[in-house]
């Protein structure tokens, strides 16, 4: 029997805006052009604010996101909104192909969590992937109702009990999506600033719940990290967890043009903003 280790594609893909980075990691799934599962990981120039696939635009302050150079899409998977600052952003594509397109739900989930908690951890960061609930109906109301980082599924990244990894997932026809952000610093709290509240006090509480419900890696370590060295930890952990080889990669010229595509519809829910 053959040891040889499967190959992943790796694509670095750096600082993008935020309708190249979501058309990217959509045409990526969505056209199925590779055979090998892909792990990407890139930053967000400028800093974006990406809603759920099923979020309204109403419940962000376009207007405010306008005037101070925050951008606003819309991912292709679901959950609430993020901002996209100072983090690392990870998007892995399981083609149709791969054993693990048939997997359900959560045990990819996990499976590829775990993975990212052994990539964390090789950089000193102690976290671990547990469960985590809440009969609060108080805290629910809050969690379901503004912010990704204040929600939690059946398992998430911690470190003490706060969120330091939010993902989300969709299934396409030929490929298996799933992305997430980790965050570096605590820019991601600034998210607030730019959330539709109701009033009443609802916007210090939603403040209040994101700053007790997640944390940054630079507040888990005391110091600061840069984007190079928690992509290279997480890479070394995806190899290790997986027995793998990521082999750094580019685009093709098909992908480019399947990004190229895509990247319309991004562009005309953009154009409707303004």
């Amino acid at each position: 029997m053959s040891n040889k280790k499967k190959l992943w594609r790796y694509l670095d893909s750096g600082p993008l805006d935020g309708v190249t980075n979501m058309a990217m990691d959509e045409a990526l799934a969505r056209f199925g052009y590779s055979t090998n599962p892909i792990f990407r990981v890139y930053r967000w120039q400028p800093f974006t604010i990406s809603i759920g696939y099923n979020q309204g635009f109403e419940e962000i302050e376009l207007k405010k996101c306008q005037e101070h150079g925050i951008n606003v899409v819309r991912r292709p998977t679901g959950g609430r909104a993020i901002l996209h600052a100072h983090e690392v952003t990870y998007c892995v594509i399981l083609p149709k192909e791969s054993p693990w397109y048939i997997k359900s739900t959560l045990e990819v989930y996990n499976q590829l969590s775990s993975a990212l908690v052994l990539g964390l951890q090789e950089l000193g960061v102690p976290v671990v992937l547990e469960r985590m609930a809440s009969n609060d109906r108080a805290l629910k109301h809050y969690k379901n109702r503004y912010t990704c980082f204040s929600t939690s599924a059946k398992y998430e990244i911690h470190f003490q009990g706060k969120k330091l990894v939010g993902s989300a997932q969709r299934h396409f026809k030929k490929a298996l999506l799933q992305h997430g952000s980790i965050i570096l610093g605590n820019e991601h709290l600034n998210l607030i600033n730019y959330l539709a509240t109701n009033g009443n006090g609802e916007s210090s509480k939603a403040r209040d719940q994101l700053q007790k419900s997640s944390i940054c890696i630079e507040t888990i370590l005391n110091h600061k990290v840069t984007y190079k060295e928690v992509t290279a930890g997480l890479r070394h952990g995806f190899e290790k967890y997986f027995n793998i080889i990521l082999q750094l990669d580019q685009l093709n010229p098909q992908e480019l043009q399947g990004i190229d595509e895509i990247k319309p519809k991004y562009e005309q829910i953009r154009r409707n903003l303004q």
